[in-house]
């Protein structure tokens, strides 16, 4: 785990997919995942989740810039690129620039149903709080995640050109692994800490359909 510099590509995608096409972008969506994380040593991490209104939300994790070219111009990438353009709605982009990756140091590589709790949290942060956002949340994490294994991914970001908008993107062993963390006395602590410091907080739960990374960040 550590903090990373601004060469790392970070991106969101969320999109509607057409019922006719969900079977085909489940299908060609994993083995781009899959196939890119096993050939491409830039590509960091791919994820899959879908929210209760049934849009998919798909976070990408590349080494730098060099990385996310490469990946965009593989026969996996295309295919995909094409299921999406053919198949999805309201399609977006979300460029984040991270400020903290956590993972665990054995790599992620869930492709089927699993208990796996996944959730992102959205913050909007006040105008000039944001190095003390930053300043508390990061470190509590940091020590939350070598604390507890279980706590599998933790990311940190804000939107690009939006200092305000602040994301977490975390997955965790399972619920109660999720419930432990949210009623601990630290977490607690820390929110109390945060609050005065944000005007909105929305977590939002997501289906982890494929998680892949390859630890040790």
């Amino acid at each position: 785990m550590k903090i990373i510099d601004n060469s790392v590509v970070f991106n969101m995608y969320q999109m509607k997919v057409k019922d006719e096409f969900r079977s085909s972008f489940n299908e060609v969506g994993k083995r781009n995942m899959v196939t890119s994380s096993t050939i491409e040593s830039g590509t960091l991490g791919m994820y899959n989740t879908m929210n209760d209104a049934g849009e998919n939300l798909l976070f990408e994790l590349y080494e730098d810039q060099k990385a996310y070219d490469k990946h965009v111009q593989s026969q996996q990438s295309k295919d995909f690129q094409r299921v999406v353009s053919e198949g999805a709605t309201d399609v977006s982009r979300v460029e984040l620039v991270p400020e903290f990756l956590g993972e665990q140091d054995v790599s992620l590589n869930t492709t089927t149903d699993n208990r796996l709790w996944v959730n992102v949290v959205r913050f909007t942060v006040k105008d000039g709080k944001q190095d003390q956002f930053k300043q508390i949340l990061i470190p509590y994490l940091k020590k939350a995640m070598k604390a507890e294994t279980e706590i599998l991914v933790c990311y940190v970001s804000h939107v690009k050109n939006q200092p305000n908008k602040w994301m977490t993107f975390q997955v965790f062993q399972n619920d109660d692994t999720f419930k432990k963390y949210v009623n601990s006395d630290g977490f607690h602590q820390v929110l109390d800490e945060l609050t005065p410091l944000f005007e909105e907080r929305q977590l939002e739960q997501l289906d982890g359909q494929v998680l892949i990374n390859q630890g040790h960040y």
